[in-house]
């Protein structure tokens, strides 16, 4: 059989190059591959995009807060942790230190465990100047992901003066 076959499989699906009657089959792209159509074989969607469905002529940008590897046929939420700010990006990104997020995240926006945020701000500002807005939890004191200056744990036999002061006594 010829490797030269006519470009008839329209977009979408692709010829089996192995037909012997002169005329391709054409065949459904697979799911996780786009396929322009003509003799070109199948090409796999590239990290951070997907075709979900077989018969795809082109593949799709993950969402942001999602990612996919090669040749997937369905984007994943980024851990937590991590990020995706863009559509279609290959992979998520770790949180700069000391920030964390939550799954499926396209920004860190509140302080890991161990920190607090000093005051409520734009999650842009947060990112920005992460170090700026989360500060070392206090000693004796308990800072789970996301807490704040006025949610800060007090362990029993300590006290502080306010939800707006960090000094355990």
């Amino acid at each position: 059989a010829s490797l030269e076959l006519p470009a008839a499989c329209s977009p979408g699906t692709y010829a089996n190059a192995t037909d012997d009657d002169g005329d391709p089959d054409c065949f459904d792209c697979p799911a996780g591959s786009s396929c322009g159509g003509g003799a070109a074989p199948p090409t796999e969607c590239s990290p951070g995009s997907v075709t979900a469905t077989p018969g795809l002529a082109k593949c799709e940008r993950c969402e942001p807060g999602t990612t996919s590897g090669v040749g997937s046929s369905a984007c994943s939420e980024c851990a937590a942790g991590t990020y995706a700010a863009n559509p279609g990006q290959g992979q998520c990104v770790p949180c700069p230190y000391p920030l964390s997020s939550e799954r499926g995240a396209v920004i860190c926006s509140f302080c890991q465990k161990d920190f607090y945020l000093l005051q409520s701000a734009d999650p842009i500002e947060i990112f920005s100047s992460p170090t700026d807005h989360c500060k070392p939890c206090p000693p004796s004191a308990e800072c789970s992901d996301n807490t704040a200056l006025a949610t800060i744990g007090v362990p029993a036999g300590y006290w502080r003066a306010s939800p707006s002061s960090a000094v355990l006594t």
